[in-house]
């Protein structure tokens, strides 16, 4: 498979150099030269494993040989065999359950097998490089990549996180690390500037050729790298055959679906399933209150110049969403076009065109998110997270019938929130609110969160937005 950017067709890749790259030399996305059509017949009643190997070897045919060892790897630490199992909740919904890894996140199942891609990778690009992760984080994705690069050789981590914005559990889980090969620093601003300030350090040439002197590239564990955004397509045709075996749906008819969004790359990851021949019908994107992306699909504006609400749901709380460059690519099949509103949106904050058919929009306001986690609990006894909430909300706004909403992290992430919104006293400390949260959702206290509530929690490190590239010298200096 061969992968160019999205802003110029020219700059072309391997599936292995695009993976250890993470980013286009333009500041482009890699995408496939095309997307391969699948024979659904030959994967059913396979096993997620199964699946997510058949899918890796169609994106990634230059690892075939050691796909079998990574899948096996990546997925060995689940505390559910289905990986992402469906839930059915009643006649309107079902949930597929995508926080039964590690860190509770539906980062997880990518993030599980990235470094595993990117060591494959190396070797058969035969590179001895090490390798330097940088990672912004809106909450989730932080943490799931300094478990999947824990320990790894000849790898380090450094996640930048908004440090006022996200949730305490998402914080004591970065926190909470022992491995001196990974660091979340907590940025003085928003997602956004996290995201921006990660995209300069890689187009910082000079930055680039100091560590390249020492043996380290850089590289990225976000949703823009293709080998984060691949693995999240096996969900979708494991969820579907789920709900054919279940009796929910008829083979081959359309399935609807609704996935809160931030940085577009789940939602993408769906459309794409979708184009490689999985019959989804009507694929609706949920936003919270920073809906920008909403208003885009609606009006065909995209416009960033608005100040970002901190919302119950820190992982959407995004205003300039990476994939959605991708999805415009898909579209508009015109590289110079996407160049030219990437630019434009960096320089102005906006940039506006024909609105694009085929998805429904939507956005869950706060009051929305929190009537939406206690109706389920009190209707079917669901016990959900905020971002869950806001797709539920969004899928109950825009239809009557049957729709797959993706769950994607678990509600011991959030027990404020979610206490707060079942009408429970919210008690003081995070680990009182996770065992009120456990009496009133009667659900297991998951094994990650156990292992949290013993751990102690490293010294909170801030750092400004203009610091970032220091703090990468420094931790290259200490790491390597």
């Amino acid at each position: 498979m061969i992968y160019h950017s999205t802003r110029d067709l020219s700059l072309a890749a391997t599936g292995a150099e695009a993976i250890v790259a993470g980013i286009a030399p333009d500041g482009g996305l890699y995408v496939p030269e095309v997307l391969p059509k699948i024979d659904r017949s030959a994967w059913r009643g396979a096993s997620f494993q199964d699946m997510a190997c058949g899918i890796f070897r169609l994106f990634f045919d230059e690892l075939e040989d050691d796909l079998p060892g990574i899948v096996k790897a990546a997925y060995a630490s689940f505390d559910d065999p289905a990986i992402a199992p469906v839930r059915v909740v009643n006649e309107r919904l079902a949930l597929l359950e995508l926080w039964h890894g590690p860190t509770l996140a539906f980062k997880d199942i990518a993030l599980q097998a990235l470094p595993h891609l990117m060591q494959a990778a190396l070797k058969a690009l035969g590179r001895q490089e090490k390798v330097l992760i940088l990672t912004a984080t809106s909450g989730d994705t932080g943490k799931a990549a300094m478990a999947g690069f824990a320990d790894v050789k000849d790898s380090g981590v450094i996640v930048y996180y908004p440090a006022d914005g996200v949730s305490e559990a998402q914080r004591r889980q970065m926190l909470t690390h022992g491995e001196d090969n990974t660091i979340a620093l907590g940025v003085e601003g928003n997602f956004d500037d996290c995201q921006a300030g990660v995209k300069r350090l890689f187009a910082d040439r000079v930055l680039q050729e100091t560590l390249a002197a020492r043996g380290i590239r850089l590289s990225s564990a976000n949703s823009i790298n293709i080998g984060r955004l691949v693995p999240q397509i096996t969900y979708y045709f494991t969820a579907y055959e789920a709900l054919v075996r279940k009796g929910v749906l008829e083979d081959g008819q359309p399935l609807d679906l609704t996935v809160p969004t931030g940085n577009f790359g789940d939602f993408l990851a769906g459309v794409y399933a979708k184009e490689m021949g999985l019959p989804l019908g009507q694929m609706t994107v949920a936003s919270n209150a920073n809906h920008v992306l909403t208003d885009f699909g609606e009006t065909g504006v995209y416009d960033a110049n608005r100040p970002l609400v901190l919302t119950a749901s820190p992982s959407m709380d995004i205003l300039i969403s990476s994939n959605l460059e991708r999805y415009l690519f898909l579209r508009l099949g015109d590289a110079e076009k996407v160049r030219a509103l990437m630019t434009e949106l960096r320089e102005t904050g906006r940039f506006a065109l024909q609105k694009l058919d085929g998805v429904r929009w939507g956005w869950a306001d706060e009051t929305a998110v929190f009537a939406t986690i206690r109706d389920l609990y009190e209707s079917d006894r669901v016990t959900i997270d905020p971002h869950t909430a806001v797709a539920v909300d969004v899928a109950r706004q825009v239809s009557d019938g049957f729709q797959l909403v993706l769950s994607t992290a678990s509600a011991y992430k959030f027990p404020r929130e979610v206490l707060t919104a079942l009408g429970r006293e919210v008690p003081e400390t995070l680990e009182a609110q996770w065992e009120a949260l456990q009496e009133a959702s009667k659900l297991p206290v998951p094994q990650p969160i156990q292992k949290l509530r013993s751990a102690r929690p490293r010294l909170e490190h801030r750092v400004a937005v203009d610091a970032m590239r220091e703090s990468v010298l420094e931790f290259a200096k200490g790491v390597f």
